[in-house]
C-alpha cells in the first residue's frame, strides 16, 4: 500500500504541477520585493487643472499614454535597477465637494511625465502638491476600499471612447459629483500603470490559438496558467499511435468577433493596470451604497461577448487604504492597451458638464523670446531693473525690464492694493543694489519712508531726504 502511494506521488502528473505552483509563487514574492523598493524612492504628487474650453479628447490622452510608456526599462536597464520597473498613478477624486485629477510619479520621472501631458494638453495647469489629500482619512469615521478586475481574460479589450456617443468621463465624475460634502464623504479612484513589454502579445496569440482549438484556460493570481494544463494534459494523456492531426474547430460568431478584438487589443501598446477605489465617510450604509454606485459607472466599459470590469471584494479594514497611500503596486494587475487605458483616465473637456470639477481659471502664454532675464552675469544684469519671475510650466525665471526703458515705457494705474507701490519698490530696490541714483516724489510721504528701510549702509550718504513740512530741519539750498 505503501509503496503504490509512493509510486503516484513520485509520477510526474503529481509532482512537477506542485514544484511548477510553488516556483511562481517563490518568482512573485520576490518580485513583489523588488517592487516594494519602489516605495522607499522619491515621488511627488502632481494636480492638473484643464481649461473649460479644453477641446482635447480621449485620443491626446492616448497618446499620452504612448508617449509616457516611454519609461518602460529594457532588460538590460531592469538587471541594473534590480528589477524594478517604475510605475505611475492616476487619480480621480472628490474630496470636499471638488473634483480634481492628479497624477503621482517618481521624482525622476517627473520632468518627462509633465512634459508629455504638456504635449498633449497645452492649455494644463500643472501644480506640486505638498500634502497628499490622502492625509485626511483620519477625519472619516468609515473608510470602504475596493478594487476593480476584468470579467475576461486580459486578451480581450474592454469598450472603448470610439465606441462610446457620448465621453464615458462623465458617467464617472457624474458620481462623484452626488456625494453630500456636508457629510464629509468622498470617493478616490486610483489608476495605478505600469509598461510592459510586447512580450504580452505572446500571451494573446497563445489565448486566440487555444480558443480556436476549442479550449479554455485558467487563472491563478491573475495569472495565465493555461500552459500548465496543456502540461498536464500531456502527461496525463497516453501516447497514440499514427500522426497526430490537428482537429479543427468551428468557430462561433461570437468566438470570431473575440478573436478579431483580441488580435485589434494587440496592436497597441500595452500597461499593467491595477484601479484602487475607496469611500470615505460616516455611513456603513452610504460606503456600499456609493462604491456601488461607483463601480456601476465602470461598467460602461463592459460587452457581453467581450471584456469588461468587475468589484474584487471590499473591506472596511482602514489598512488597507496605506497601500492607496503608498502607490503600492507589488501584486499582478491586468492588461489594458493605451486606448482602453485612455477611455478610463483623461482629462475632461468640453462635453463634460459635470458640475464640482475645478477647472483652471487662469491662462498662461510663454514668455516672449527677448524678455529681459536675470542671469547672474554682472554686465547683464546691471541693466535691468527686475520686478517678477515667471512661471509657465513650472519654469520660473528672474525677469525685468531694461534700465533704459523705465522713463519711456513704464505708466502704473490701478486700484489700491493691486502693487503699485510694490513695482516702485522693486525698481528702487533694483537701482539700490547696482549703485544706480533715483527719485521718489511721494505727496502722502509713507512709500518715500517705508523705502528709507531698505537702502544699505554703504549708500547712507548719497540719501537726501527732503519733507517740506519739517521746520526743524530743512533742506539748504
Amino acid at each position: 500500500m505503501i509503496s503504490i502511494i509512493l509510486h503516484v506521488l513520485l509520477m510526474p502528473i503529481v509532482w512537477l504541477p506542485i514544484v511548477i505552483i510553488l516556483g511562481v509563487l517563490t518568482y512573485l514574492n520576490h518580485k513583489k520585493i523588488n517592487q516594494l523598493k519602489v516605495l522607499n524612492v522619491d515621488s511627488v504628487l502632481l494636480m492638473l487643472e484643464i481649461p473649460k474650453n479644453n477641446d482635447k479628447q480621449e485620443l491626446s490622452a492616448e497618446q499620452m499614454f504612448a508617449s509616457l510608456h516611454g519609461i518602460l526599462r529594457d532588460a538590460e536597464s531592469l538587471k541594473s535597477s534590480g528589477g524594478v520597473q517604475e510605475h505611475l498613478s492616476f487619480e480621480v477624486v472628490s474630496t470636499g465637494g471638488q473634483i480634481r485629477f492628479y497624477v503621482w510619479t517618481p521624482k525622476a520621472q517627473q520632468s518627462f511625465v509633465e512634459g508629455q501631458i504638456y504635449a498633449q494638453y497645452p492649455t494644463v495647469q500643472i501644480y506640486t502638491i505638498d500634502k497628499d489629500y490622502v492625509d485626511n482619512r483620519d477625519t472619516h469615521e468609515i473608510i470602504y476600499t475596493a478594487e476593480l478586475g476584468l470579467t475576461e481574460n486580459s486578451a480581450l479589450p474592454i469598450k472603448t471612447f470610439d465606441n462610446f456617443e457620448v465621453d464615458p468621463l462623465a458617467g464617472i465624475t457624474g458620481t462623484l459629483a452626488k456625494l453630500d460634502p456636508d457629510h464629509s464623504e468622498e470617493l478616490w479612484i486610483q489608476i495605478l500603470t505600469r509598461p510592459v513589454a510586447d512580450s504580452w502579445h505572446k500571451d494573446t496569440d497563445e489565448w486566440i490559438k487555444q480558443l480556436k482549438a476549442g479550449k479554455k484556460g485558467f487563472t491563478l493570481f491573475n495569472i495565465d496558467f493555461t500552459w500548465l494544463a496543456q502540461l498536464i494534459s500531456a502527461l496525463w494523456t497516453p501516447p497514440t499511435g499514427g500522426t497526430a492531426s490537428e482537429v479543427k474547430v468551428e468557430l462561433s460568431e461570437r468566438a470570431k468577433s473575440q478573436v478579431s478584438a483580441a488580435e485589434q487589443k494587440a496592436t497597441k501598446l500595452g500597461y499593467e493596470v491595477k484601479i484602487r477605489l475607496a469611500y470615505l465617510g460616516n455611513s456603513d450604509i452610504n460606503a456600499k451604497l456609493n462604491m456601488q454606485a461607483l463601480v456601476g459607472t465602470f461598467k460602461q466599459f463592459n460587452s457581453t461577448n467581450l471584456n469588461g470590469f468587475k468589484q474584487l471584494g471590499g473591506s472596511f479594514n482602514r489598512e488597507d487604504l496605506d497601500a492607496y497611500k503608498m502607490r503600492q503596486f507589488t501584486n499582478p494587475g491586468f492588461i489594458l492597451n493605451i486606448s482602453e487605458l485612455a477611455s478610463v483616465y483623461h482629462l475632461p473637456h468640453t462635453s463634460v458638464e459635470t458640475p464640482n470639477i475645478v477647472w483652471a481659471t487662469s491662462k498662461t502664454a510663454e514668455p516672449p523670446a527677448k524678455l529681459p532675464l536675470i542671469t547672474g552675469i554682472a554686465s547683464n544684469d546691471e541693466n535691468i531693473s527686475a520686478f517678477g519671475l515667471t512661471n509657465f510650466r513650472g519654469i520660473n525665471h528672474q525677469f525685468g525690464m531694461l534700465r533704459r526703458d523705465r522713463s519711456r515705457h513704464v505708466y502704473i494705474i490701478g486700484q489700491t492694493g493691486a502693487g503699485k507701490s510694490g513695482l516702485l519698490e522693486l525698481f528702487a530696490l533694483s537701482d539700490i543694489f547696482y549703485n544706480q541714483g533715483y527719485c521718489i516724489i511721494d505727496p502722502h510721504g509713507d512709500f518715500a519712508v517705508n523705502n528709507l528701510r531698505f537702502v544699505p549702509q554703504s549708500r547712507v550718504k548719497d540719501v537726501v531726504y527732503f519733507n517740506p513740512a519739517d521746520t526743524q530741519y530743512p533742506v539748504d539750498f
